[in-house]
């Protein structure tokens, strides 16, 4: 039963946390991984410094574009961004608000998370 429920928290976010979703474009431009992999690893550090009862989750650009985790507002605002030549992925959104398009800065994210509830000292 332990790696059911292992599987169920991998797929299923937490909701007593605010997902800090990271949008991704690597389906699509596989080139854009590296960034992908910068921008996670800041966002966890920032996680993990702050203390901020988050959790991340990478969306694939692909995903989002169905109607996976990110609105269709967002999506036009970031189609529009990308079709006039601008860096927007990964994007980074809290609560369903752009903070970051390309790879963040330790100091943003840090910045942004400490305005979210920190964890129970029980987590």
């Amino acid at each position: 039963m332990r790696i059911i429920e292992t599987i169920n928290k991998m797929i299923k976010p937490d909701p007593s946390k605010t997902t800090v979703v990271m949008l991704s474009a690597a389906c699509c431009i596989p080139g854009m991984a590296g960034f992908d992999e910068q921008a996670k690893k800041i966002v966890e550090q920032a996680i993990i410094e702050t203390g901020a009862n988050a959790q991340l989750k990478v969306v694939a650009a692909t995903t989002a574009m169905f109607g996976g985790g990110v609105s269709r507002k967002v999506m036009g605002e970031l189609m529009t961004m990308f079709n006039q030549g601008k860096m927007v992925a990964p994007a980074i959104l809290i609560n369903g608000e752009v903070i970051s398009y390309g790879v963040p800065t330790l100091d943003l994210m840090k910045e942004t998370l400490n305005k979210l509830p920190k964890k129970n000292k029980n987590e």
